[in-house]
């Protein structure tokens, strides 16, 4: 009996009729359409399923034309990418290649020999056949751990690079430091009167058992008050009156090189002064043991005399007397 009711209710209530009115405005015809109510929830139920599936299906073509997009937008950045790492390992070639030839004309040996490295870079023909398959097939081809490898691989070369480089710019500077140590430049102007080695005593002519002695530098002679220069960059270690050489200038520029300037009659730097090449320092006299106005000049490395002559280039203001009786000392 309550099914029954209930069926009965149901019933009515999907054949109600439902009407819809259009009244138009300006007095036109109204417009009237009527329908069950079973009819209208019918219609609805279905325009809500099909308004859901047009939804679903726009959704999955708007989300493969983004996704599309994002392909095709990764393969232009990879593309990008790709041009950029090709340069990148141009540029790596040319930088090895300077580098050798750097080295070439340095006389430097190649750092490959002596840290095993391979010191070559730039794509395999399998890499760029790799390269070439992922523009084709796209980034779905893409093979992270070779991309990784290739990355490190420039790293480590550029690496590379930059240590020898490194060296190199050592190498360099060590060398300039060691030519602006090196005493090559004539300390003054005038003529030599006596050279470096064993020599007739001028001081104890007389004396015939004390006549030959080692001269330790050469002697060059000119006017009193010629101007002295230092040869090389360096550090005055002494300035002032020693035994024999009167008053004296010592000068360390490292290395082990210094240089002695003897018999001055004015010194012009103080001990503890960083000099350059080419400064002056003091004025020729002839103080100390000395028979004349001259310069007497050493170089000594690591404190043993060797000739100044090995250094100096010639100069036409100077000129050699090779005579052992010289009149100046």
């Amino acid at each position: 009996m309550l099914m029954f009711s209930l069926r009965q209710k149901l019933s009515r209530f999907f054949n109600r009729p439902v009407t819809f009115l259009a009244v138009p405005s300006g007095g036109n015809r109204t417009f009237r359409w009527q329908c069950t109510t079973a009819f209208f929830l019918s219609a609805i139920f279905l325009w809500s399923g099909f308004t859901l599936w047009a939804c679903f299906i726009v959704g999955r073509h708007v989300d493969y034309w983004i996704t599309k997009g994002d392909n095709e937008l990764l393969r232009t950045k990879l593309a990008i990418i790709s041009r950029e790492m090709d340069k990148s390992e141009v540029a790596l070639n040319m930088v090895e290649t300077t580098d050798h030839e750097m080295r070439t004309l340095l006389n430097l040996a190649p750092r490959a020999s002596r840290d095993d490295y391979s010191g070559v870079g730039g794509p395999t023909a399998e890499d760029s056949a790799r390269l070439r398959q992922i523009m084709l097939e796209g980034p779905e081809a893409i093979n992270l751990p070779q991309w990784r490898h290739r990355i490190s691989k420039i790293r480590e070369q550029s690496y590379k690079r930059l240590a020898s480089f490194q060296e190199i710019g050592w190498y360099m500077s060590n060398q300039r430091s060691l030519y602006r140590a090196t005493p090559d430049i004539w300390p003054t102007e005038g003529r030599i009167t006596s050279l470096f080695g064993y020599r007739f005593n001028p001081m104890r002519r007389d004396d015939t058992e004390n006549q030959a002695e080692f001269h330790p530098g050469i002697d060059i002679a000119n006017r009193p008050d010629t101007l002295i220069y230092a040869t090389a960059d360096g550090t005055v270690r002494a300035a002032g009156w020693f035994h024999g050489y009167g008053q004296m200038i010592l000068i360390d520029h490292g290395y082990g090189v210094s240089t002695v300037y003897g018999h001055t009659s004015k010194i012009l730097v103080k001990v503890g002064q960083h000099v350059r090449r080419g400064q002056l320092i003091a004025y020729m006299g002839t103080t100390g043991r000395s028979t004349g106005a001259h310069l007497h000049y050493e170089v000594r490395i690591h404190d043993r005399p060797v000739n100044p002559q090995r250094f100096l280039k010639i100069h036409a203001g100077l000129k050699e007397e090779q005579e052992g009786d010289s009149d100046v000392r």
